[in-house]
């Protein structure tokens, strides 16, 4: 099915903040339009501050490569997120300690934790995530840990040498992970290298490592690494996802849940 100006418009934006740069020579091939299509494309989106046009291609600006805010993320995909969420926080049993980071899809599998677990042996949930510690703290029978450090408002997280120090005084069951992009090679990629080194420490202390994210994370390439590929034990998408790239990992030996 061939994608309206509008869906174009909107990938080309992501190419640009993933990339750094395209060419137009690229995009006519990838999009299969003509040159006038992705000249007027480019125009649009440079009137609109995603990007600047160079002579046979366009560049990223400051604006379309900041880290988009916490509640901007959390409306995206958000159907494909919640099944996520719902999918992951079955996996958690009575009594266990897990790990979340700070992720929006992270946060669907807190509001997904069964009741069930809210009993007389209690679970422990540590996390970075001021939306999560907001989700949790009516919970009677929780042990609930925030992890203290530098907040990092465009993300509601604690990030810097106080979170690092805490992560590293523990050790937990299953460690929730998200990203904002996933491939083979590159492994779990972030935006922001505070995040980044907070979701690598996480992996380390975590006994088992679930990845959650969205389909249209698999296959992009984010700023900075969290982990790579084989530091992951689940992966936890939706059925957008490319099944080539699911074969693929699966293939590493990674166990993928697809919802």
């Amino acid at each position: 099915m061939s994608l309206t100006a509008h869906q174009r418009r909107l990938k080309i934006a992501r190419q640009v903040q993933d990339q750094g740069s395209v060419r137009l020579a690229e995009l006519m091939r990838a999009f299969k339009v003509t040159d006038t299509s992705i000249r007027r494309d480019l125009e649009i989106l440079e009137s609109q501050g995603r990007l600047r046009r160079i002579h046979g291609g366009a560049v990223a600006t400051a604006r379309s490569q900041a880290p988009q805010s916490f509640q901007t993320k959390a409306r995206e995909h958000p159907d494909e997120k919640s099944r996520i969420g719902a999918a992951a926080a079955a996996l958690v049993q009575t009594g266990e300690s897990i790990l979340l980071d700070s992720g929006t899809t992270v946060l669907e599998v807190a509001l997904h934790l069964s009741k069930q677990l809210n009993g007389p042996t209690p679970l422990t949930v540590v996390t970075n995530s001021l939306p999560v510690i907001n989700e949790l703290q009516t919970w009677s029978s929780l042990h609930l840990n925030l992890l203290g450090g530098i907040l990092l408002p465009e993300f509601q997280a604690t990030v810097g040498p106080q979170t690092i120090a805490n992560l590293r005084r523990i050790q937990v069951g299953r460690a929730f992970i998200g990203c904002d992009g996933l491939t083979l090679s590159h492994g779990l990629t972030t935006p922001h290298m505070l995040i980044a080194e907070v979701g690598r420490v996480m992996a380390e202390v975590g006994t088992e490592v679930i990845a959650v994210a969205d389909g249209s994370k698999l296959g992009r390439v984010g700023f900075t690494p969290i982990v790579p590929l084989n530091a992951v034990h689940k992966l936890v998408t939706d059925s957008s996802a490319p099944p080539q790239l699911i074969a693929e990992i699966r293939a590493t030996g990674i166990e993928v849940i697809v919802v």
